[in-house]
């Protein structure tokens, strides 16, 4: 079990601020929410309604599992992230529109047609370990922007089955300043203020905003022209037909979901791995188990579909660094009517969260709760633990339908990385977090990267 006051990144605020609502809404939460069930943020800010946080595996169960249909997504999550994520898109949408989506994409992200994408996986690892053998030795390097790199060269060749159909760096760079606007829309929300009215530096998020959905539409056209049948998710989306209907998708259906994959595929696992290497730079001795374990499974052979699911303390390692930043802070949703959970009464339009950033790191459900101990997610101890206290992919019938496919996708790269590069930290930086559509840290996320 590893400690380091820099895997605590900010302090609590006893009462919520604006300033922390627009740079780091976390800061927010009080000092209480790491040690009850239930807090909430209500009559603080003029014209701000109130809002429930629920820090329960049990509250949380009953919210996103047991009826799960008594409750849609909360008007503040929408508002903040519909001008990244398609109002079509399968994030969105409810209801009889919803379960047909579902279950048209299900076969997409079946595991053994993620399994078979392994080899893409340790491809665009491989292309990134080449570009750091031939970078200055010694210069600290950007880990989460190199892993924005990887993983959207794995969405390029999984979901896509291209590479370089498209200006890479021009689109990430576009989605990663459009995620600016995220905040200012959960102001906006918060306010029930209209969100088209403008703010700082609207105007070009609005213009990358239309770059990225045209781009986007041209790659599925193209696709679509292109004909043949592949491993890639696009081809299975365009042939996808609702099991019970025989439906398929509209084209802003299919554009609005194309595009949450590119952005939500990549984005999600990014930040997850770039968290992952930070905190294993800290913790030297797990790094070396890790690479200790890839040369035990693998040898110098690529990951494989044989391999990669025997990297257990790989695994661990990506769960534990999901636990202490999980990169969606917090998953929320609305009563359609007036209901009770547990004690506490939430009213219909109410939004309420599972408060994840406070649940990973609660004193009631977690040893040293702010250590990083890859080994909490030994088989055994994962069994042991209340189903919903960990959700780095939500729970319930909406639980993030990439999940399987995140997650081996994340073991494959880390495992080649780590097999052939030490990570070390670079003496005096510290974290800030800057959350908006993910748990980011403001600016860069330095490490010292060596060739072994």
């Amino acid at each position: 079990m590893f400690h380091d006051p820099d895997f605590t990144p900010f302090t609590p605020n006893e009462r919520p601020s604006w300033r922390s609502a627009k740079s780091n809404f976390l800061e927010n939460w009080p000092p209480a929410a790491y040690r009850e069930d239930y807090f909430t943020l209500d009559g603080i800010w003029p014209l701000v309604g109130r809002t429930h946080y629920i820090a329960d595996p049990e509250l949380i169960e009953d919210m996103l599992v047991t009826r799960a249909e008594s409750f849609a997504r909360d008007y503040i999550t929408v508002g903040a992230l519909s001008s990244t994520i398609n109002r079509d898109a399968l994030f969105f949408v409810e209801g009889a529109d919803w379960k047909w989506q579902r279950r048209a994409l299900a076969p997409a992200f079946r595991h053994e047609n993620i399994l078979a994408l392994t080899p893409t996986f340790v491809d665009c690892a491989k292309a990134q370990a080449d570009d750091w053998r031939h970078a200055p030795q010694g210069a600290p390097v950007d880990v989460m922007n190199a892993m924005s790199n990887v993983t959207f060269a794995v969405i390029e060749k999984a979901v896509l089955g291209v590479a370089g159909a498209f200006d890479r760096g021009k689109f990430i760079a576009a989605m990663q300043e459009s995620f600016g606007g995220v905040s200012w829309g959960r102001i906006f929300a918060l306010l029930r203020l209209p969100n088209w009215l403008p703010f700082p530096g609207s105007s070009k998020i609005y213009r990358n905003m239309r770059y990225l959905y045209d781009e986007t539409a041209r790659l599925l056209a193209a696709r679509r022209a292109a004909g043949g049948q592949t491993l890639a998710i696009v081809d299975r989306m365009l042939a996808a037909r609702d099991p019970e209907s025989g439906r398929s998708m509209t084209d802003a259906e299919l554009i609005a979901n194309l595009y949450g994959f590119l952005v939500a595929g990549h984005e999600t696992s990014a930040v997850a791995l770039g968290w992952t290497l930070w905190l294993l730079a800290k913790d030297q001795a797990s790094q070396e188990r890790l690479r200790d374990e890839v040369r035990a499974i693998a040898g110098d052979a690529d990951i494989g579909p044989q391999t990669v699911e025997r990297l257990q303390f790989a695994k661990q390692a990506i769960q534990e660094s999901m636990r202490l930043f999980p990169p969606a802070a917090a998953t929320g949703r609305q009563p359609r009517e007036d209901l009770m959970l547990g004690s506490h009464k939430i009213p219909k339009g109410e939004p309420v969260y599972a408060a994840i950033w406070a649940l990973h790191r609660h004193e009631k459900l977690w040893d040293e709760p702010n250590a990083f101990d890859p080994d909490r997610f030994a088989p055994e101890k994962a069994k042991a633990r209340p189903r919903c206290a960990y959700l780095p992919f939500g729970a319930g019938p909406r639980i993030c339908i990439g999940m399987g496919f995140a997650m081996l996708e994340m073991t494959a790269i880390l495992a080649t990385l780590v097999r052939d590069f030490r990570f070390a930290p670079v003496e005096g930086y510290r974290p800030e977090l800057a959350p908006d559509f993910t748990t980011r840290p403001k600016g860069a996320l330095p490490l010292i990267i060596e060739k072994i």
